[in-house]
């Protein structure tokens, strides 16, 4: 994506790339990398919308063009005239009566700050450009001593000749074909009196940037021998680099409003100039979002909405690993173009969890962190120093959910860290712990479900954890319609919270359950039915359910559907051996069935006790739970009635390897 053009090739469009995870998945580190890899090597600049108060669009330009305007490494120093000028223009105090003597003023200002030699008088006339520009609104009062601070530098490198300068401000609809100063009139109108149109000042403030970029660029794009960024020596032609803008949370206020107006303003220079090898700016931009914008979803498929049923002219989401410049410019088989991309920031891998526990990828404590925390960084964070002091052991059931400083349950303190309740008026954590069992289950309550259960809060809490990233489609085979997973780490911390609720501090793990149990919805879908019966440990009904689907659907689809049901939660106490829970629930099936037995059953139900058991994020997996499943597999695969059990014996692998579930 860094490339701009090869030699002799017109400039290539940029995309607004959208680095999207939930909050703690390590979107500003990833920033923070971006910019180190690019160094000196490429030209960059960034802005953080999530450093406090509303920036407008001219607040994010000006300090942009602030750092792009830097001293680059055996580079000339960019100069951003236009957008300079559009601001002086903007902020000139007029009087609206004279057009002639406001003509001579305005000419007479900018002439002022143009000469070779800087008087005293001029810093006077920038700290009153600075007042009007608080006064009319142009900035927003949080970033007024930000613009106060760069606006000054940008004045002052505007000494090349201004005649291109002005003529290509104006260019613009709103000139109409004035001459250079009277359209700079006509920009100062728009931002002062009764002809105030703030939208059509920033329209021509962005168009002026975005002109200053695509004639400073050549000069500043080459990439250089042993610079951080030496792609030259790689590709097959010579190129130049693109520019880089690097911006922060853009969930946040005036961030989606800052992008709208750049993907306006690139796409009205393209229709205005058709002919112009130079039509597509060299601005990259790489932005970060914790939240989902329905803008984006008119060519990008939601991350928590399934493939199946999808518009074919939606696209799913990239994954990190597969984004690529061609998978955005060429969406082909009728999928709609977009000037966003929006990509799915990887998880932690277990490597580098390993790295950080300095234990075995294989070892107990690593296994038990990337499955409790699903990779989320800063969940990782928050474990390392317990599991590094921790004597892990197989089997250990309260390692997460018992506080060593005395608490009696570390699961709120790391919800209250996520926000999830920043942008819900009136929901507070408790209703999100009230609401765990349709959270965790957010397939039980799909988009379009018209479910009947009486809940508070629950269709907004759900609305929420979609938005925020928390969920995420599941687009496997053999699963229930519309079937979604809740980030593991807030569903496990959620479902924690909920089963140790004290007496009277509001509904209980069991009474929740139930209330899903009863929901007709459910009751149309017996996997679903499956689930939160085992979620209410009723074991007896869920082996009755899979001992009759056994023989009656292909096995790939029953361990799919049973997959699903052993990831249901569980209230079980976290201090009692897992040897002697597993004992009990078998004990518990045989008590529900204890005559007529087929092996089919007890196999089966050798299998749920086992692998509900072992589903368990916050559980330390043992070598018994291991061999149980893989037994109970191989057992049912000697007993099948049909043709291909093939299905059954890579299950059988998988958890021999500790890789089921």
């Amino acid at each position: 994506m860094l490339i701009n053009r090869e030699t002799g090739r017109p400039s290539r469009r940029q995309p607004v790339t959208l680095l999207l995870g939930p909050v703690g998945s390590g979107k500003t580190t990833a920033l923070e990398a971006i910019r180190r890899d690019l160094g000196w090597g490429v030209v960059h600049a960034g802005f953080d919308f999530g450093q406090g108060g509303r920036a407008s669009t001219i607040d994010v330009l000006t300090k942009l063009a602030y750092g792009l305007s830097g001293k680059w490494r055996n580079r000339p120093k960019p100069q951003f005239v236009r957008f300079t000028i559009a601001l002086i223009a903007v902020q000139a105090e007029l009087s609206g009566r004279n057009r002639d003597e406001d003509l001579a003023q305005l000419k007479a200002l900018i002439n002022s700050f143009h000469r070779i030699i800087w008087k005293p008088a001029l810093d006077n006339a920038l700290d009153t450009l600075a007042e009007t520009a608080k006064a009319i609104g142009l900035v927003e009062p949080p970033y007024a001593e930000l613009f106060r601070q760069f606006f000054p530098h940008l004045v002052r490198n505007i000494r090349p000749r201004l005649g291109k300068a002005l003529r290509s401000l104006a260019d613009f609809p709103n000139a109409e074909g004035r001459p250079p100063f009277d359209a700079l009139l006509e920009l100062n109108r728009l931002a002062h009196g009764s002809a105030r149109d703030a939208k059509a000042v920033t329209e021509w403030v962005m168009a002026a940037f975005l002109a200053d970029v695509r004639e400073n660029h050549p000069r500043l794009a080459k990439p250089e021998e042993k610079s951080p960024c030496d792609c030259d020596i790689s590709q097959q032609r010579k190129h130049r680099h693109n520019w880089v803008v690097v911006l922060d949370d853009v969930d946040h206020a005036g961030g989606t409003e800052f992008l709208a107006d750049l993907v306006a303003a690139r796409e009205r220079y393209a229709v205005q100039h058709p002919n112009d090898r130079d039509a597509h700016d060299a601005l990259l931009i790489i932005a970060t979002s914790g939240r989902w914008q329905d803008e984006w979803g008119t060519a990008w498929l939601a991350p928590w909405k399934p493939a199946s049923g999808a518009p074919p002219a939606v696209r799913p989401m990239a994954e990190c690993e597969e984004a690529s410049y061609e998978d955005w410019a060429n969406p082909g088989n009728g999928a709609l173009d977009s000037p966003y991309y929006p990509i799915r920031i990887a998880p932690q891998p277990v490597g580098r969890i390993a790295r950080l526990l300095d234990s075995g990828v294989r070892s107990p404590k690593v296994t038990l962190a990337h499955r409790a925390t699903g990779g989320l960084p800063s969940a990782v964070a928050q474990l390392t120093e317990r599991l590094r002091a921790s004597d892990v052991r197989e089997g250990d059931r309260d390692l997460l959910t018992a506080d060593p400083r005395g608490e009696q349950d570390p699961c709120y303190r790391r919800l209250a860290g996520l926000g999830l309740t920043d942008h819900l008026d009136g929901v507070h954590l408790d209703d999100f712990v009230t609401a765990a069992p349709f959270a965790t289950a957010p397939w039980l309550i799909p988009d379009a479900a018209q479910s009947r259960i009486d809940q508070p809060h629950v269709g907004r809490i759900l609305t929420e954890l979609r938005t925020s990233l928390w969920v995420t489609a599941k687009n496997s085979a053999g699963t229930t319609e519309d079937q979604a997973a809740l980030h593991p780490w807030i569903a496990a911390n959620l479902v924690s919270a909920l089963a140790r609720r004290g007496d009277g501090d509001g509904p209980t793990y069991t009474d929740q359950f139930k209330a899903l149990r009863d929901d007709p919805d459910t009751a149309q879908d017996p996997v679903r039915l499956a689930y939160c019966n085992l979620a209410l440990g009723d074991i007896g009904e869920v082996v009755t359910f899979f001992e009759d689907e056994f023989n009656r659907i292909p096995h790939a689809e029953w361990i799919a559907k049973l997959e699903l049901v052993l990831n249901a939660p569980d209230d079980l106490p976290p201090g009692r051996d897992h040897t002697e829970l597993y004992d009990e629930l078998v004990n518990l099936d045989n008590a529900r069935c204890p005559t007529g037995r087929s092996k089919i059953r007890n196999d089966v139900a050798r299998l749920i006790a086992a692998g509900w058991l072992t589903a368990n994020p916050f559980a330390v997996r043992a070598e018994k739970q291991r061999e149980a499943i893989a037994n109970a597999f191989a057992a049912l695969a000697a007993t099948s009635h049909q043709p291909d059990v093939g299905a059954l014996v890579s299950a059988k692998k998988a958890a021999g390897r500790g890789e089921f579930l």
